[in-house]
Order: structure tokens, then C-alpha cells, then sequence
């Protein structure tokens, strides 16, 4: 993906080949993953948290300090035994100085059913987190938990019936992108530096 000038300035002899605009691209990196655990269970009461397996990427050494990453996260969920539940998503950053750090969460009932029998349903987020601040030249990964909302049993990654898997794609697909500040300039609203 790249943004860029008019292809031919009348007033110069600037091209889209030959400005940095037209040249750098917007993502930086790409990183994919898939959680690999099917029918992964969430249990417990409201509040109740842990790793979705599988989910931890490393983006390496960001490119510059002032980049972004954009986490996006897909998952199938099912509410298997029929009580009221809900499930959000929450994203860490690890660095080795800082360590884990929990950066962004949907809250725990994002997605949510009141005593819905046999319930499936997406859940989805994308996230935007800076680069760190104070270890800009630091390898960076990141990972996904869980925090769970009221008694119910949830499985996440769950499989249907008549579902079709390609390698380990289990009902869900984990995106990590590095973005490039210097062209993707405008943000609306979201503060990267908090």
C-alpha cells in the first residue's frame, strides 16, 4: 500500500517515482498468526483471564520510533452451555526492558449473550499501539488474552459444522502490522502516543 503525489507535478520536475511520498510504503511489516488451540476454553467467573493460545507475534526492531502497530484479531466464539457470558479481547506489548504490558481491551462483555442456548458468534477488534517510548530500539511482540464476563462456559476458535480448515487457520486469523508514520500522518481522533 503506498500514497502519493500526482504522478506528474506541472509545476516541477517531481514524479510519483521520485518523491519519498510516492516511494515508502505505508506498512512497514506484516506479521500473521493463528491461534492453535480449536475450541479453546473460557471458564471461570467475571474477570477471569489468560492467553489465547498461539497468539504472540514478534515484529522485531520497529523501524522507526514513532511507528504504529495495528493488531487485528477474528474469532469465532460459542456459548456451549447455554448460560449468560461474554468475552473481550486484550492486547500486550513486550519488550525485553519493559517486559509484558497489557496497552488496549475491549472489556469483557464485547461480545455478550444473555442466556442464549448453543450461541455462536464473531468477535472481533483491531487495535492501534505505539512503538514504545522509552525502547524504541527494542524487539517488540505482541499477544492477545482473553477477560471473560459472568459464569457462562465459552469456547473460542470454536469449530462448526461444515467448516473448512487450511493448515492451522482454526476459525480465527491474528494480524500484526507495522505502520509507517511518515505517510500514514492522520489518525482521526486516536492519541498514538498514550
Amino acid at each position: 500500500i503506498h500514497f502519493g503525489q500526482p504522478t506528474y507535478n506541472q509545476n516541477g520536475s517531481e514524479t510519483n517515482d521520485n518523491t519519498y511520498q510516492g516511494r515508502a510504503p505505508a506498512i512497514v511489516k506484516v506479521g500473521y498468526g493463528s491461534a492453535d488451540d480449536t475450541d479453546q476454553n473460557v471458564t471461570g467467573s467475571s474477570g477471569a483471564t489468560g492467553v489465547i493460545t498461539g497468539t504472540e507475534v514478534n515484529m522485531g526492531v520497529p523501524q522507526a520510533s514513532d511507528n504504529l502497530y495495528r493488531i487485528n484479531y477474528w474469532s469465532i466464539v460459542n456459548d456451549n452451555d447455554g448460560s449468560t457470558s461474554g468475552v473481550g479481547w486484550m492486547v500486550y506489548r513486550y519488550t525485553p526492558s519493559a517486559g509484558w504490558e497489557l496497552m488496549l481491551a475491549q472489556g469483557s462483555h464485547a461480545s455478550y449473550d444473555s442466556g442464549m442456548s448453543d450461541w455462536y458468534r464473531p468477535n472481533n477488534g483491531i487495535f492501534y499501539i505505539p512503538v514504545h517510548p522509552s525502547y524504541p530500539t527494542e524487539s517488540h511482540s505482541f499477544r492477545l488474552h482473553y477477560n471473560k464476563h459472568n459464569v457462562g462456559a465459552l469456547e473460542i476458535n470454536c469449530s462448526i459444522g461444515g467448516w473448512v480448515t487450511n493448515g492451522n487457520l482454526f476459525n480465527n486469523t491474528y494480524e500484526v502490522w507495522e505502520i509507517n508514520r511518515d505517510i500514514v500522518t492522520d489518525v482521526g481522533n486516536f492519541n498514538p502516543n498514550f
